[in-house]
């Protein structure tokens, strides 16, 4: 008898990563400032984008940022995000591709505060979403454990997430 290994999430692949949608703002608790960027897969466009396909693929994408469920503790997955000319750079374990998304005000934001709270929902969200839809969004998701979550460090230069992205792939 044989014993099934577990499953491991596939590696996002390239065309999977540039699908992504990235929300991001400036939050505050109390006097606790904070930076979220919500990660979510668009809505589907082809017969094959099921449910599942989708939830799976955003399972990759939690796994590849070391996010886990809000359930349990906030995992600290280290220097993973960097600005750059008002680009936001988002290191994903396993491949050499990375997220990228405009930045603005959000950029110098998290560059100042440090840290971002990473946030990738299973479910898929239109890029078109406004704030009342994405805020809608988040509450569900929560309530139903459909969004996993990480902290990430920003980094001092974006040379310093591709150089981590390089070690990790070298054999």
């Amino acid at each position: 008898m044989t014993t099934a290994a577990p499953l491991t999430p596939a590696v996002p692949t390239p065309g999977l990563i540039a699908s992504l949608s990235a929300s991001s703002w400036v939050d505050r608790v109390g006097d606790q400032v904070f930076a979220p960027m919500l990660i979510t897969h668009p809505p589907a466009r082809r017969d094959a984008d099921t449910a599942a396909v989708i939830e799976a693929r955003m399972l990759s994408v939690a796994h590849a940022l070391g996010a886990a469920p809000g359930n349990v503790t906030l995992p600290d997955v280290g220097v993973r995000v960097a600005v750059h000319n008002g680009v936001v750079l988002v290191r994903l374990d396993g491949t050499p591709h990375m997220l990228t998304t405009r930045a603005g005000n959000w950029g110098r934001a998290v560059t100042e505060i440090g840290h971002v709270l990473l946030a990738v929902g299973l479910d898929p969200l239109s890029p078109a979403a406004n704030a009342v839809e994405t805020n809608e969004y988040i509450t569900t998701s929560v309530k139903a454990d459909r969004v996993y979550f990480a902290a990430a460090t920003v980094a001092d230069s974006p040379r310093l997430i591709q150089a981590q992205a390089d070690r990790a792939l070298r054999p």
